[in-house]
């Protein structure tokens, strides 16, 4: 008989690509939205789609009845998101799940004030068997986003990162590490830090989307004060402004750089290289 994974955040790129290695596998799957009725056309039959928003609490015990593993995402650009995963946890354990896989975000480790290491470590101390995903900043944020945007408003990107590198990581990888370390009891209770095989700069990156898709695009660095005043003519909330300014500062600092060997660990592969990922969305920037 086949474990059931609860799949959070299933309509997300992670989520999303994590469902598809479960279905080909024929794993059972019960897979988390906000409005069933709208995601079901995004799954193939067989996949059990449960309403599930953090901000309705009672939608929490239906999604973790018979479940035997979580593949957990908060909400993105929340800076209280632990708040709202914590009772989650408490309806796991209640409900018997064996697994969390946790995806939070690389150097989380660093600073146990932090909402995602908060989370960590409260599902780490719930009894709970862990698995702890960390990976670094999504590929796929060039070609959906605010990103994306701005490459297709203007054919560049403004961003206060100077010539800092990032190991950025593809989406694919993380959730084909997902599905690994679900299925296999050597990762329970390890945390892995996830990035691409190579780092790189944004003046890099926009030299390989512009190879790939045939238009140019630039990258031009601008200081931090002129970003934060860019986003908040956006309308971007105060505390975003302050979480996005941090992480750049930490880019600029060299702390997204580094790249690890977790990802071929768990995977027995190298990582998706970023001229690979540029050439499977090139259509995405034309």
């Amino acid at each position: 008989m086949s474990l059931k994974t609860l799949v959070i955040g299933a309509t997300g790129r992670t989520g999303g690509e994590l469902v598809k290695l479960l279905v080909k596998s024929g794993e059972s799957i019960r897979a988390a939205s906000r409005n069933p009725s709208a995601a079901a056309s995004k799954f193939p039959s067989g996949v059990e789609i449960v309403k599930f928003d953090y901000e309705l609490p009672e939608t929490f015990a239906p999604a973790v009845s018979g479940v035997d593993r979580i593949f957990l995402t908060v909400r993105p650009g929340d800076n209280h998101s632990d708040e709202f995963a914590i009772p989650l946890i408490d309806e796991a354990k209640k409900a018997g799940v064996a697994h969390v896989v946790a995806l939070t975000a690389m150097g989380v480790e660093l600073d146990d004030n932090f909402m995602l290491r908060v989370l960590e470590k409260y599902i780490e101390a719930s009894g709970i068997s862990y698995t702890h995903l960390r990976p670094n900043w999504f590929m796929q944020n060039f070609d959906s986003g605010p990103m994306y945007d701005g490459i297709r408003a203007s054919g560049a990107l403004y961003l206060p990162a100077a010539d800092a590198k990032i190991s950025f990581i593809d989406v694919r990888d993380i959730a084909a590490a997902a599905f690994a370390v679900l299925g296999d009891k050597r990762h329970l209770n390890k945390a892995y830090t996830l990035t691409g095989g190579e780092a790189l700069s944004y003046f890099q990156v926009a030299g390989k989307l512009s190879a790939a898709s045939g238009r140019k695009i630039s990258y031009v660095p601008i200081e931090e004060e002129a970003a934060r005043a860019g986003l908040a003519k956006a309308s971007v909330p105060a505390a975003l402004i302050d979480r996005w300014t941090d992480f750049y500062r930490k880019v600029r600092l060299g702390l997204c750089s580094p790249v690890t060997g977790d990802l071929p660990l768990i995977l027995g592969r190298p990582p998706i290289l970023f001229d690979r990922y540029a050439a499977d969305y090139a259509n995405s920037w034309k």
